[in-house]
């Protein structure tokens, strides 16, 4: 079996540097606009790398959020559509526990994004024997984008 440990959210939607810390069972309650199918939405992309059912828990928008509204987290503002704007780089990372291994692993996904209009480059990742730890992600106060996330996070 494979336990969720964690949940961690760097600039997905209003998540900025959150993590999340789960245990055997787990209740997402809130008022709406709360953040639940964010989380949903966000566990699911990290797991299935699809973003064809993104927001369809709440019904809200029709569906209708992209990668790039989560990223930039999109204000429904037509002045300042999004929080977020430039370059950047955003992260979702899952923590496990894998008891067939009695190991922890990291299952995850790191995205670019260098414009509102162009679709943000991604990459997964699977990191056996870790824990989730902010060097992973942060080179000093600076999200780690794509290349410098393999360049620091590889293993011999």
């Amino acid at each position: 079996m494979k336990t969720l440990l964690k949940l961690r959210l760097i600039n997905w939607h209003r998540f900025r540097n959150d993590t999340i810390d789960f245990s055997e069972s787990v209740l997402l309650s809130g008022e709406n606009g709360a953040g639940k199918s964010t989380i949903l939405d966000a566990i699911q992309y990290a797991i299935t790398c699809s973003k064809a059912n993104f927001n369809k828990a709440a019904h809200q928008e029709k569906g209708e959020r992209n990668l790039n509204s989560y990223i930039r987290c999109k204000t429904g503002n037509e002045e300042h559509p999004y929080e977020r704007t430039g370059e950047l780089s955003a992260h979702i990372a899952l923590e496990f526990f894998d008891d067939a291994k009695n190991a922890p692993f990291i299952l995850g996904v790191v995205m670019d994004s260098s414009t509102e209009e162009k679709e943000p480059n991604t990459a997964w990742y699977v990191m056996e024997n870790r824990h989730l730890s902010d060097d992973f992600f942060f080179a000093g106060k600076k999200v780690k984008g794509i290349s410098a996330f393999r360049q620091t996070n590889a293993r011999d």
